[in-house]
């Protein structure tokens, strides 16, 4: 069933995030201050008559009121806030239509509807003085939204969580449709995309999206950049109220605002301590306080139908050190980082380990040199050149156990005996093989 544009909108705290609830009390305050500056009107008190007569009139140029126009009497109650028919009509020749004999109470409300296909219009009778002159306007339907435009989007942060760097903003968005029919989109088209359905994009990465609405009953679709409503827009002005968390990295975040719609005006409201907006064609306007707080207001007005306005909001505040100590210890980013500390020094251990004993067994094996033979040293030098050019072994340890080897070869050659005779050289000791005697002539003494 449709809302009634005189209907006060109402903020209920349960559409909002429970911890943002309490927080967001100073930012209900300032946007219910908002909309009472959009005229919207409130109850007046009264006591209710016995019977109810009205008239609908079709508000398009040119257009009727069909003969079989039902109009329902519904009953509010209240108490346990429950919703009853009670009547049905159809509008005469002249589109009046007539309820008699109501019961009346202190806890009860009456509403009228005219049921007129997509767009339903009501009246509650709560906001009307004289229960004899109800007037419904109805009106033809369009898919165009060429005359739907935005009169006034106000953006305010009220909230700021610095320890986990969420901003909480409250949007009142008055769309204001210029023409005489109510636009409807077609449901049944199969190829229905957000691009048909009034849209409205919101900052990156937003969450607990919760939206109020003084337009007629419809449905809200969340899409990844922002919404999109299916809701009925008649002709005149009403308001959207949107809430929603969005997180911001270091002290700031961007918000490219789309206004495929265009708008007379764009305000956005941000603590006084809380940092400040930047966008092109934004002017500092004065300051205002509600619930003791003030709020800076930034705003730029004209803009056309697909313009965008890149809004950047810096200087956001940021965690305590305390804070960030406590968060640090509370999740899990402590463990990570012991682990990556333990396990970068066990490697380190480990790899010293198998260093040492590389370099001990080649020292073992140095010593075992200084016993082998020449051949062998020369062997091993031959190795080790292999080694060094093979890419093994760095070039300073590489002169150091050349320089090794070749002194164990040069000490290992001056220590070896001499070689044996083979019998080329003539002997000192040797007997002639004739006489039997000894061939070497004697020294004569002289």
């Amino acid at each position: 069933m449709s809302k009634n544009l005189s209907k006060p909108l109402t903020i209920p705290l349960r559409y909002l995030s429970p911890r943002w609830s309490m927080m967001a009390l100073s930012g209900l305050l300032m946007l219910g201050l908002l909309l009472i500056s959009t005229g919207i009107p409130t109850a007046s008190a009264q006591s209710p008559p016995d019977n109810v007569i009205g008239k609908v009139t079709n508000g398009t140029e040119g257009g009727i009121v069909p003969e079989d126009l039902e109009v329902l009497l519904l009953s509010i109650d209240l108490t346990n806030n429950q919703i009853i028919e009670q009547k049905s009509t159809t509008v005469d020749e002249d589109g009046i239509f007539r309820f008699d004999n109501l019961v009346s109470g202190p806890d009860l409300s009456y509403r009228v509807v005219a049921n007129s296909g997509n767009y339903t219009p009501s009246v509650d009778l709560a906001s009307v003085e004289n229960w004899e002159n109800v007037r419904l306007n109805i009106y033809d339907e369009t898919l165009s939204l060429d005359d739907i435009t935005i009169s006034s989007y106000v953006m305010m942060i009220p909230t700021i969580d610095a320890r986990n760097r969420q901003v909480g903003v409250l949007t009142v968005i008055n769309v204001n449709n210029l023409g005489d029919e109510v636009w409807t989109p077609d449901l049944t088209d199969p190829a229905l995309t957000g691009f048909d359905l009034l849209r409205f994009n919101l900052p990156d990465g937003f969450t607990d999206l919760s939206i109020e609405s003084e337009l007629p009953a419809g449905n809200i679709l969340e899409i990844g950049t922002g919404f999109a409503l299916t809701n009925p827009i008649p002709p005149g002005e009403a308001a959207i109220l949107i809430s929603y968390i969005v997180p911001y990295e270091g002290d700031s975040f961007e918000f490219t605002l789309k206004l495929p719609y265009g708008a007379d005006q764009v305000r956005m409201l941000l603590p006084d301590d809380g940092g400040t907006i930047s966008a092109d064609g934004f002017n500092a306007t004065e300051s205002v306080v509600v619930a003791e707080s003030v709020f800076n207001q930034f705003e730029a007005s004209d803009f056309a139908v697909g313009d965008e306005l890149v809004a950047k909001f810096s200087g956001l505040p940021q965690p305590t050190p305390l804070q960030q100590l406590s968060d640090f210890f509370t999740g899990r980013t402590y463990v990570i980082i012991i682990i990556w500390i333990v396990g970068i020094a066990f490697l380190a251990v480990l790899g010293y380990a198998m260093y040492s004993s590389r370099k001990k067994s080649r020292a073992t094996a140095h010593e075992k040199l200084e016993f082998v033979d020449r051949a062998s040293i020369l062997t091993a030098i031959a190795a080790l050149d292999e080694e060094h050019e093979a890419g093994n072994i760095d070039r300073d340890e590489y002169d150091n156990r050349r320089e090794e080897l070749k002194n164990f070869a040069l000490e290992a050659e001056e220590d070896s005996p001499p070689p044996e005779s083979d019998g080329s050289d003539t002997p000192e000791d040797e007997t002639d093989p004739r006489t039997g005697e000894d061939s070497k002539p004697e020294k004569s003494d002289k």
